[in-house]
């Protein structure tokens, strides 16, 4: 049978259009079987209207997710992070004339610890001068998400707060892939490439000759305390053999699957913050915390809050000055006031109790005046807090705060333990 040219034409841009649908079904059918395991997260994504269905977005679950990707995921599922439509919140790296200027105004704009917290969801951060840019277009790694993660949904770890060096050390090290660098002195670390960086997947440690190694920073300590958060919660883990895989693009699989996790973590009702202690105590107040065995003393110059750790019940209290000062003391809403009279016996400190409360609130009031001593310090400037010596004694214990007041005459001790 004899063909025109046309008709050979024809025939081969039918067998290029067979072929191209047969391995876009095969490449289809492959990612399908790869990704079953990420199924019901796609299908609940769908049914939130971030996603269509399974079989429309078999074909991308492969591929790498994008800051402005993750960031539209949450806006959509997370309705609660949200600022108001008129509030201008500046945003490096997106201006306000950028199509993505609303949702990473809404998402990083509703962190529970800005306005520093905007810093540790960036995709370029400086801790040296505090600078960071947000990326839209940037290809997340694991490493990534696991950071701008843990800067949203701080709650997740609440349980570990609190790591110490020593089981800091022993959880660093079982994250396998994850280097750990030693230096000498914290004069050497400070001259590392990745000391205090929070986007680079290695900790620094600090290990003097014949003394015990100690984490190089805090940032080190909120790189490990993201990671053990997130694994303890069962959103981001390591493999059996312990590895992370930071430094891994995250694939759209993997992103559906965490941001559901993360959903149900919260009761399968979306986001809600819950407040920290610290977020609740009213911004005007300085504070300080009471520890069970030691005692503090410090030169009062403004409204304090006395902070309750270690969940003692009690806060023992006496101060020191020049002329008459009183304070004013509320706890749950209940206000009492000191007189000095009460207030200056050092060996007979005043006892405050919490209550179950996780702070006390201390204004102390310049009697001659009958105004809080932070207006007098505006009115009168720092030659007033000089001549009236305020000093301001706490413990969560009984103590003799006239021993203290030695201590502190002779300039050797803030602090002591008892």
């Amino acid at each position: 049978m004899n063909y025109s040219r046309w008709h050979m034409l024809l025939i081969t841009v039918l067998s290029f259009s067979l072929l191209a649908t047969s391995t876009a079904s095969a490449a289809t059918t492959t990612n399908a079987k790869k990704y079953k395991w990420a199924k019901p997260a796609v299908k609940f994504m769908a049914s939130h209207g971030v996603m269509q269905s399974y079989e429309q977005e078999t074909d991308r679950l492969n591929q790498t997710v994008s800051k402005a990707e993750l960031t539209q995921m949450i806006h959509t599922l997370f309705k609660e992070f949200r600022v108001e439509p008129d509030k201008k919140i500046e945003i490096p790296g997106v201006p306000e004339g950028s199509t993505y200027y609303s949702i990473f105004r809404d998402v990083y704009g509703s962190i529970p610890s800005n306005p520093s917290g905007m810093i540790a969801a960036a995709d370029q951060i400086n801790y040296h001068n505090y600078t960071f840019t947000y990326l839209p277009t940037k290809e997340l790694s694991r490493w990534d998400l696991l950071i701008a993660m843990s800067t949203l949904f701080p709650e997740t770890g609440n349980h570990l707060d609190e790591v110490n060096d020593k089981k800091a050390l022993a959880h660093m090290k079982s994250f396998k892939d994850i280097p750990i660098k030693s230096f000498s002195s914290s004069e050497e670390y400070e001259k590392w490439d990745f000391a205090h960086q929070l986007l680079a997947a290695q900790f620094g440690l600090i290990q003097p000759k014949k003394q015990n190694p100690y984490i190089g920073s805090e940032l080190d300590y909120v790189k490990i305390r993201a990671l053990l958060n997130f694994a303890e919660a069962g959103i981001m883990k390591p493999d059996a053999k312990g590895k992370f895989y930071p430094n891994q693009k995250v694939t759209l699989a993997e992103t559906v699957v965490i941001l559901q996790r993360i959903y149900n973590f919260y009761g399968g009702k979306g986001y809600k913050h819950q407040p920290t202690k610290d977020e609740l105590i009213p911004r005007e107040l300085n504070r300080e915390y009471v520890y069970r065995n030691s005692a503090h003393g410090s030169l009062i110059s403004d409204n304090v809050a006395l902070v309750s750790t270690d969940n003692i019940s009690t806060a023992y209290l006496a101060i020191s000055a020049t002329e008459p000062v009183d304070l004013k003391v509320i706890v749950n809403g209940e206000s009492i006031t000191y007189s000095y009279e009460q207030l200056s016996v050092l060996d007979a400190p005043i006892m405050i109790a919490f209550d179950g409360a996780d702070y006390a609130e201390v204004y102390p009031i310049l009697r001659r005046t009958g105004k809080p001593i932070v207006d007098q310090g505006e009115i009168e400037g720092n030659e007033f807090f000089e001549k009236l010596d305020l000093f301001f004694y706490f413990s969560g214990k009984w103590t003799d705060f006239s021993v203290f007041n030695t201590l502190w005459e002779d300039e050797s001790y803030e602090e002591f333990e008892q």
